[in-house]
């Protein structure tokens, strides 16, 4: 086995960016996306709350407020409590946590990139560690809770997401964080990094001491900065399994 530990980027190594047109999988992302007003709403209401009719609105303000006060800390939990705060609703964590899921919404097990569940089904069997560092407004609470929903989080170990320690790739801390959670694999193995992104995910990767396998969505490559260049993800199975 070349690597023992493999750790993966989530949007746009796991999950693809879905289609629209004719050939759009329903529902799409952009529908998931459009329809969170609708879904706090419903929330809202369950809770014997009223939404307000512009709640939209009130979606967007507290959203881009929060970022600029919290960058890289800013969640939809955290949306989810201001939204709470800015419509003068006690702050209870019962309700936020699941009306920043109604903000987030679900993701579909459609949207997973060809291949990707099977080559995470023989990594898992093989014997492979595995866990997930994202780039993300979504708790790790919640990125767990969309890999349970489309049968993948029994694959994973750890999950890091860059808001709940404020720090996004291509830091090291965040890859620190996460190789922490490992411990029972000696420090001098090998890790292996997957992500589509050259300069947060290759690049941080190869600065942390990693190698990095680039999974091309686009047209180029990494230029031979990653250990494999791929499409198909049976090569990175081949790669891993040495």
């Amino acid at each position: 086995m070349r690597y023992q530990i493999v750790f993966w980027d989530s949007g746009g190594t796991i999950f693809g960016p879905g289609r629209d047109g004719p050939l759009a999988e329903k529902p799409s992302p952009r529908e998931v996306r459009e329809g969170r007003v609708h879904r706090v709403s419903l929330a809202l209401e369950m809770f014997g709350h009223r939404a307000p009719s512009d709640l939209g609105r009130v979606l967007q303000d507290t959203s881009s407020e929060l970022q600029e006060k919290l960058g890289a800390r800013y969640s939809l939990e955290r949306l989810a409590s201001g939204v709470y705060e800015r419509l003068s609703l006690p702050v209870r964590p019962e309700e936020t946590i699941l009306v920043a899921d109604a903000i987030g919404g679900p993701r579909y097990r459609t949207w997973l990139w060809d291949g990707v569940a099977d080559a995470l089904k023989a990594l898992a069997e093989a014997g492979v560690r595995m866990g997930v560092i994202a780039d993300t407004d979504w708790t790790g609470r919640m990125m767990s809770r969309a890999l349970a929903g489309v049968g993948l989080r029994e694959y994973f170990g750890p999950v890091i997401c860059s808001c709940d320690i404020g720090v996004c790739k291509p830091a090291p801390e965040i890859f620190a964080a996460a190789r922490e959670l490992i411990p029972d694999v000696p420090s001098g193995s090998p890790v292996l990094y997957v992500g589509d992104n050259l300069e947060k995910d290759v690049g941080g990767a190869i600065a942390f001491g990693w190698d990095a396998a680039y999974h091309v969505t686009t047209k180029g490559g990494s230029s031979g900065r990653a250990v494999l260049d791929f499409v198909q993800y049976q090569d990175l199975v081949t790669l891993v399994a040495g």
